[in-house]
């Protein structure tokens, strides 16, 4: 760890700082522009400017007075990121921000300085010397100052979160580095600025859940930026007392996805996975994991639970075994209650959480839906019903699907002497619940060349459809159905099947038979729902398989 000299405003690598490890004040600031800060190498490489005092960027002004401002309150040392980090150097940089929150908590005292907030402006509205210091009994001051201070820049970056919560004692300057007040006395006004009560300001510990959930750390960062997108997740380490390895370029997605899964990985807090969308479900197929920070902004008032659910995170996706409720009316949805409330214990309006989910047949793996919402509430016993079977449950981790935003196009290509007599489709909705089945029209006949036919299938992602072809050969005339089952992410299943082939001969015509229309819907509601192989359906008889088909 390298440190500034307050005096001298000299860098001092880590060897030759004095042993033992001296005292030290610690910076928390929002950065001018990267051209603009002075930097590690300007450091090392402009000595002679740095004795001399001739810099012109902003930067060194910052500094030089943050260091006079350490110096006159009694503090030999001080810590800058902008220059103590050597950041073309990437073991560097791991090493700082993974040891970051440590850092700033060791520190004698961290000023954080609020560049946007000019004290002396209040001080002149209230007639008072120039120089005066705000004390935390100057109640005129501190109303006449607040709203500035509630609305600095410095509550708005990812990186100010951890550095106002892991020091033990922070003082606020303003832009003129005149001393504002303590974390403690500024408490109402910091709830404000950042919805973060005043009990976690100064007694916030990273492995401690019971009284600051996962889902509430999350939800203080909600509402932050950060320059480079991956700091929205590098810049929580700190705040869990985790490690990672830094993999600047992987995104902001995928960097709060490793999040996620150390989190499951080391600790048991149901309330990760307590987050919602602020908008319906975009689109089908959302795993458990949250897709960034962003996603927790309604998670403030969410607790822990004493006990969590048992999970792990499997290449299948998230293994748990929770208590659950089964829909009646569709029941390949459920709800899946998480041990963790939205309130307290003592709250009138403290309520259990639950998330939906459906059931993906094809990939036998569950994905929630209704993102917008977190709340069980009351359930309707008339249509959900708890399961007694405690087996694990398999939910999708990442958001896999990326559905088709349209229909997709096929080629079937076919001998001449086959005819299509029929055509039907049963599509289902993101609830997966069967539109019935209706008429095909989506048909487009191809020429014929070389004895052989082409026909184009225009299909809807969630359909299956039912071809009804004859075959005339030597006499016989045979009578199939080609079943395609279309998944959410348009990848075709295809299978045949027999018309005169028990169970199924009484298919009729679904559009005027009762019993073919019934057996069309039972029928492609299996298919729909049944992960395809040979032992599953249709019967296991030669040339009825129900395989995957290779798409051209």
């Amino acid at each position: 760890m390298r440190l500034l000299h307050t005096k001298s405003h000299e860098l001092f690598e880590a060897s030759d700082v004095p042993i033992p490890f001296p005292s030290y004040a610690i910076l928390s600031h929002t950065w001018i522009s990267s051209k603009d800060e002075i930097t590690y190498q300007d450091m090392k490489r402009r000595t002679g400017d740095i004795k001399n005092n001739v810099y012109k960027q902003k930067g060194w002004s910052k500094l030089k007075d943050y260091c006079d401002r350490a110096f006159k309150d009694g503090w030999d040392w001080a810590w800058m990121d902008t220059c103590c980090i050597d950041k073309t150097n990437p073991a560097d940089t791991q090493e700082a921000i993974n040891a970051m929150f440590r850092w700033y908590q060791n520190a004698g005292v961290c000023y954080a300085h609020l560049s946007d907030v000019d004290f002396s402006m209040s001080s002149q509205i209230l007639s008072l010397p120039e120089d005066t210091g705000l004390d935390s009994s100057m109640n005129s001051l501190r109303t006449a100052a607040k709203n500035e201070f509630i609305g600095a820049k410095w509550f708005t970056r990812g990186w100010t979160l951890q550095e106002l919560l892991a020091p033990h004692y922070l003082i606020f300057v303003d832009r003129e580095w005149r001393h504002m007040g303590t974390r403690e006395s500024w408490a109402p006004e910091i709830e404000k600025a950042s919805n973060i009560e005043a009990r976690h300001l100064n007694a916030f510990n990273p492995t401690e859940f019971a009284s600051c959930s996962t889902a509430m750390r999350f939800s203080w960062a909600s509402g932050r930026e950060t320059t480079v997108e991956e700091d929205e997740s590098y810049s929580l380490l700190g705040l869990f007392g985790i490690s990672l390895p830094l993999i600047y370029g992987e995104g902001g997605r995928q960097a709060f996805n490793r999040l996620q899964r150390q989190l499951i990985h080391v600790y048991h807090d149901d309330s990760v996975f307590a987050w919602k969308s602020s908008q319906p479900d975009p689109k089908p197929g959302v795993g458990i994991l949250a897709r960034s920070v962003k996603d927790f902004w309604d998670a403030s008032k969410v607790t822990a639970g004493q006990y969590g659910n048992a999970y792990s995170m499997t290449n299948r996706g998230l293994e748990i075994t929770p208590k659950y409720w089964r829909q009646r009316s569709n029941p390949e949805g459920v709800i899946v209650r998480l041990n963790c409330r939205i309130g307290s214990a003592s709250d009138a309006e403290d309520k259990e959480t639950g998330i939906h989910l459906t059931h993906d047949a094809v990939a036998d793996v569950y994905y929630r839906t209704r993102i917008h919402e977190l709340c069980m509430g009351q359930l309707d016993l008339a249509d959900w019903y708890e399961e007694r079977r405690r087996e694990p449950l398999f939910i999708r981790a990442d958001n896999y699907l990326e559905p088709a935003t349209s229909s997709a196009t096929f080629v079937i290509e076919y001998p001449k002497q086959i005819q299509i007599v029929a055509t039907y489709v049963a599509t289902f909705g993101q609830s997966s619940i069967n539109r019935g089945i209706q008429p095909f029209g989506n048909l487009m006949d191809g020429p014929v060349a070389n004895g052989f036919k082409t026909t184009q299938l225009s299909i809807e992602p969630k359909s299956v459809v039912f071809l009804n072809i004859e075959l005339e050969e030597a006499g016989t005339k045979l009578q199939l159905d080609v079943i395609i089952s279309l998944t959410e992410s348009c990848f075709p299943y295809v299978g045949t099947l027999r018309r005169d082939a028990l169970p199924w001969q009484r298919l009729g015509d679904p559009m005027n038979d009762s019993v073919g229309n019934a057996m069309y819907n039972a029928l492609a509601s299996h298919i729909h729902r049944t992960r395809p192989s040979d032992s599953t359906y249709p019967p296991h008889e030669e040339g009825q398989g129900f395989k995957r088909a290779t798409c051209h």
